[in-house]
């Protein structure tokens, strides 16, 4: 793929593709379960399971994280991943509490469904080069 080095760990690359393959379904799975629901209009179950669609691929996210822990044996690079998630999962719990604030303050407007999805993913790329930047050494110059 074109974003992994000659120098990419085995476990890094499958990372970095099982990443962009399922974020490329979550997109597909979020348009299509909105093309159902305002196409049908379902109701009870159907609903559900429209709204279900989309947090398929989060969990396969989630396995797809752990597999590399396990795998990449570069400490620093499992350190950077597990520093970029925890500030990713605060910036996406921040957002949810901000949310849920705003609406017990009565504020009728609430931020698009996926927001802390998207702010999560953009916050752990932020913080990886962040940390890259940082850390570079005379031989990275």
């Amino acid at each position: 793929m074109l974003f992994c080095s000659g120098n990419t760990s085995p476990a890094k690359r499958r990372y970095l593709q099982g990443t962009f393959g399922v974020m490329m379904s979550y997109v597909g799975l979020v348009m299509s379960s909105r093309i159902m629901v305002n196409h049908w209009h379902p109701k009870g179950w159907h609903l559900f399971v429209a709204a279900a669609l989309p947090t398929i691929p989060i969990l396969c996210l989630a396995y797809i994280v752990a597999r590399y822990l396990k795998e990449e044996r570069d400490e620093y690079q499992r350190d950077l991943i597990v520093r970029s998630m925890l500030w990713a999962t605060g910036v996406a719990l921040s957002l949810s509490v901000f949310s849920g604030f705003l609406r017990s303050y009565g504020v009728d407007t609430q931020l698009p469904a996926f927001t802390e999805f998207i702010a999560f993913w953009i916050t752990v790329g932020l913080v990886q080069a962040i940390h890259s930047m940082m850390n570079r050494g005379a031989e990275d110059e």
